[in-house]
Parts: structure tokens; sequence; C-alpha cells
């Protein structure tokens, strides 16, 4: 019975796969929209540099949906994060201007 590292090297010519990282970018989406939002980030830069390499058939495919999961998550965060800060701003504003 062949490997799937077996398989994905007959597939692409023998050439050797980078293994995905679709597992750590999907945990740090979660992280990143539960409670950091440099773990949203990360996981928005590093999902799309992983799908770039799958494209390319540099690194190992089997791994494409999680890591599509965790780069939207972390689009989602960052979003989440920019808008939070946004309200965060002005709430200080309109404190410091009432005179709080």
């Amino acid at each position: 019975m062949e490997t799937n590292q077996e398989i994905y090297q007959q597939t692409t010519g023998g050439g050797y796969l980078e293994p995905h990282r679709g597992t750590m970018v999907l945990v740090f989406g979660i992280l990143g929209l539960l409670c950091c939002g440099i773990f949203a980030i990360l996981s928005w830069i590093f999902g799309d540099t992983d799908l770039k390499k799958m494209d390319q058939g540099i690194m190992d495919p089997s791994g494409r949906d999680i890591t599509n999961v965790g780069k939207i998550l972390g689009i989602v965060g960052v979003c989440l994060w920019i808008l939070g800060t946004l309200i965060y701003l002005i709430f200080f504003v309109f404190a410091a201007a009432s005179g709080f």
C-alpha cells in the first residue's frame, strides 16, 4: 500500500512537496477570533502564502480546505479587531469630549 507522500510524489513527477500547515493556520485563525489579533493576522498571511504554494504545486494540497478555513477566520478576526479598535477609540473620544 502506498503512503500519501508516495502518491503525491507520483502525481507531481517525483518532486518533493512541502508538508501543509493547515492545522496551524486553522488554530491561529481560531485564536485570532477568540483572544489575540496578532494570530488573526498571522493566519491570514500564512494561509494566503500556503494556498499560493499549493496552487504552484510546491506544497501538499491535502490541507487546502483547512488552510482556506483558517485564512477566512483570520480575515474575519482582523476585521473584527479593527472594528473593535475603532469603537474603542470613538468611545474614548466621546468620553474625553464630555469631560469624564
